[in-house]
C-alpha cells in the first residue's frame, strides 16, 4: 500500500513532477503514507504522490474541479482524502489504477486547509475557511456527521485526530486559539489560549501522549494528549512565525519550520533544540511545511523546493528536489547531455536529467517574466520572455546577458551555428549569438517562430492576419519572401522537419497543415482531431512523425508516411498541453498547465 500506484494512462514512460504550491504567510500541510515511503502534496489542479527514495516514481490525481489545497492518506493506506479551494472533499482509492472516488462531499463554503483521519480510517475531520462554519467531522463511507466542530470565531487553519484511545480532536484557528474536542460524537470542551497570533499547525504524537501547537507568535506549546492540559513550551528560538511541525515515529522528537528560514529538531522531553538546519537568508527560503516520514525529514521552502534534511550534517542536505509549481511554457532537449530544459510562467528555468530526474535551477540573474521561447543550440540555450528580452546562455554556466527587444517576446527559434530568430508583439529579430543583426517591424501580431535547419529560411505565424510569413535570412538580414494563406484562425505553432522538407503549422481553432518547403504547396490539411488551440508542434528526429500539444489537454502523434494513423494521448496535462518536443524517435516529451512534464513511449 506504500507503493505509488499509477493511472492507467497509455504510453506514459516517466513523470517529472511539479513542486508543491506555496503562498507567503500560509502554512503548507504535507502528507505522507502510513509506511513512510511517499510524500503527498498539492500543485495547481493536481494532487501529487511521490516516492521519497526515488522521486521519479510519482503520479498525480486530477479530478478536482477547483485547485486542491491539502491531501491526507487514511491510516489503512488504501484511500486518500483531498480537499480543494471550493470546500469539496474527495475520498479516492490510491491503490487501484483507476482512482475510483468513494465519496465526494461539500464540507464548507471556502478553501479546505487541513484534513485528519481517525485511526480506523472511518472518520475524517476537515477544516478551513467557511462562512457559517469552519469545519466538519463525518463518516468516510456516507458523509454523515460525527459531531460538531465549534469553539472558533475565525478560519480554522489546522486539525488533528488522536490515533489512540480515548479519542480526541484538536483544531487551530486564526483567532489565536486551539480547540479541544472529545468524542465521538465530537463536542467542543474548551479553548486553549496560550498563543497570541494565528495557530498554524497542531499535531498529536503517535502514542497520543502529547500534542504540540505552532503559531505565528514564534511559539510551540506542548499539551497533554489525554486531557489537553498544558505541559510546557519549547524555547522561543525561532525568530519568525512557526508554520509547521512534524513528529518522529516514536513521538519523542519534533521538527519545526519557520519563516526565519530555518528548521529545528527538538528533544521534546528535554524541551531543547538538538539541531538547527539553516537556509540562505532570502525570501525564497522561508520554510512553509515540514514532514518526518520514517528515515526522511523533508522541508518545503517558499520557492517550492523540497529539501531532504540530514540530522548528522545539518549544513548539507541529502538532496533538494527542484522544478516548477507554476505552469510550464517552454522546453527544449539537450541530446548531448541527455538533459531537458523547461521554462515557466514565473521565469524559472530548470535543467532535468532525463534518466534520473535530478534537477538544477539555471543559476544567475535571468528573465523576470514568463518564458515564451526556448531552444538548445549546441552548448548554449536560447531563450526569450515577456520581460522584453532575448538571451543566449552557456549550458555549463550562468545566465547570459540580456538583449532588449521592443516589446514582449512571443517566441524564439535557434538555427544552425549561432543564428536565432525571435518575434515580439511588434517586430521580428535576427540574432547572431547575443548580437542583433537585423530587425523588421511588422504590421501583424506574431505568435510563433521556426527556422528551417536545412536552409536560411524562417517563418513567423500571424495572430491577427491568420497567415504564415516566410523570411529569408541570407546575408544576416531578414526579408519577407512569401506569405502562406490557408489558416482561418491565429497561427499558434510552427515547426520544420529536421530534414528541412516539411513545415507544420497549427492554429487557434484546431487545424494542423503540412507544407512542402520546396514550393510551399500543401501536403496535408484538415488534421483537426484536437478540440482546442494547437499550442505546440515538434517533429521526430527522423522527420517521420509530428507531435502536437493542445489546449484540449491532449498530445497527438501523427505520421507523415502513414497519414491516416495517429496516436492520441488523452488528458496528458490537466488544463492544457503547452509544449511538446522529442527525446528520440520513439519518445515524446510534453509539458503543460499542471506544472509538470512527462515522457511517452510512442
Amino acid at each position: 500500500m506504500a507503493a505509488v500506484a499509477t493511472y492507467s494512462v497509455p504510453y506514459k514512460k516517466n513523470f517529472y513532477a511539479s513542486l508543491p504550491s506555496t503562498t507567503r504567510g500560509l502554512p503548507v500541510h504535507l502528507g505522507g503514507d502510513p509506511k513512510g515511503k511517499n510524500i503527498l502534496y498539492c500543485t495547481g489542479n493536481s494532487v501529487v504522490i511521490r516516492d521519497l527514495s526515488n522521486p521519479l516514481i510519482c503520479d498525480q490525481y486530477t479530478e478536482h474541479q477547483t485547485a486542491p489545497t491539502v491531501a491526507r492518506y487514511a491510516p489503512s493506506g488504501y484511500y486518500i482524502a483531498s480537499g480543494d479551494s471550493s470546500g469539496t472533499v474527495r475520498i479516492w482509492d490510491c491503490v487501484g489504477a483507476d482512482r475510483i472516488c468513494k465519496l465526494e462531499v461539500n464540507v464548507i463554503f471556502g478553501a479546505i486547509t487541513d484534513i485528519s483521519w481517525s485511526p480506523d480510517s472511518k472518520r475524517l475531520c476537515v477544516v478551513g475557511d467557511g462562512k457559517e462554519k469552519y469545519g466538519r467531522v463525518f463518516f468516510a463511507e456516507t458523509g454523515a456527521s460525527v459531531g460538531e466542530i465549534s469553539g472558533a470565531s475565525k478560519k480554522l487553519t489546522t486539525c488533528d485526530m488522536k490515533q489512540t484511545r480515548p479519542f480526541r480532536l484538536i483544531t487551530g484557528s486564526e483567532d489565536n486559539s486551539v480547540q479541544w474536542l472529545e468524542g465521538p460524537p465530537f463536542k467542543w470542551k474548551k479553548n486553549l489560549t496560550d498563543h497570541t497570533r494565528f495557530v498554524n499547525c497542531v499535531r498529536f504524537n503517535a502514542p497520543g501522549t502529547v500534542f504540540a501547537s505552532a503559531g505565528q507568535d514564534k511559539q510551540v506549546f506542548l499539551y497533554d494528549g489525554k486531557t489537553g492540559d498544558k505541559k510546557g513550551q519549547l524555547p522561543q528560538e525561532h525568530k519568525m512565525g512557526v508554520y509547521s511541525l512534524s513528529w518522529n515515529a516514536d513521538g519523542t522528537q519534533l521538527l519545526t519550520c519557520s519563516g526565519d528560514k530555518s528548521v529545528k529538531l527538538w528533544d521534546v522531553e528535554a524541551q531543547q533544540c538538538v539541531s538547527t538546519f539553516q537556509f540562505p537568508n532570502h525570501l525564497d527560503y522561508m520554510q512553509m511545511g515540514v514532514l518526518w516520514q520514517g528515515d526522511y525529514m523533508v522541508s518545503l521552502g517558499l520557492n517550492g523546493h523540497l529539501t531532504y534534511l540530514d540530522k548528522n550534517k545539518p549544513d548539507t542536505p541529502q538532496q533538494v528536489l527542484k522544478g516548477h509549481n507554476k505552469f510550464i511554457t517552454s522546453m527544449s532537449y539537450d541530446k548531448a547531455n541527455n538533459n531537458m530544459y523547461t521554462g515557466c510562467y514565473d521565469a524559472t528555468v530548470t535543467r532535468w536529467n532525463v534518466d534520473t530526474g535530478a534537477t538544477e535551477i539555471l543559476p544567475g540573474k535571468g528573465h523576470t517574466n514568463q518564458i515564451n521561447g526556448m531552444s538548445v543550440q549546441g552548448d548554449k540555450l536560447v531563450t526569450c520572455a515577456m520581460d522584453d528580452s532575448f538571451r543566449v546562455t552557456p549550458l555549463a554556466g550562468e545566465y547570459g546577458d540580456s538583449t532588449s527587444v521592443d516589446s514582449p517576446a512571443m517566441d524564439c527559434s535557434a538555427g544552425s551555428g549561432d543564428l536565432a530568430v525571435s518575434a515580439t508583439m511588434k517586430s521580428v529579430y535576427l540574432f547572431r549569438g547575443q548580437k542583433e543583426v537585423s530587425k523588421v517591424s511588422v504590421g501583424y501580431s506574431p505568435k510563433c517562430t521556426a527556422i528551417n535547419p536545412a536552409s536560411n529560411i524562417a517563418v513567423v505565424g500571424g495572430g491577427d492576419d491568420f497567415k504564415v510569413h516566410v523570411y529569408s535570412l541570407g546575408g544576416d538580414s531578414l526579408k519577407e519572401v512569401n506569405v502562406l494563406e490557408r489558416h482561418t484562425r491565429q497561427v499558434t505553432s510552427a515547426s520544420f522537419s529536421p530534414d528541412g522538407k516539411y513545415l507544420a503549422t497549427g492554429d487557434q481553432k484546431n487545424e494542423i497543415i503540412i507544407w512542402s518547403t520546396s514550393d510551399w504547396s500543401i501536403v496535408e490539411q484538415g488534421w483537426c482531431f484536437h478540440t482546442g488551440s494547437v499550442k505546440s508542434l515538434a517533429w521526430s528526429p527522423n522527420s517521420q512523425r509530428l507531435a502536437s500539444g493542445s489546449l484540449d489537454q491532449c498530445v497527438i502523434v501523427w505520421s507523415i508516411t502513414e497519414r491516416k494513423t495517429r496516436i492520441r494521448i488523452p488528458n496528458a496535462h490537466r488544463g492544457g498541453t503547452n509544449v511538446v518536443t522529442w527525446i528520440d524517435d520513439k519518445t515524446v516529451a510534453s509539458a503543460g498547465q499542471d506544472c509538470a512534464w512527462k515522457s511517452w513511449d510512442v
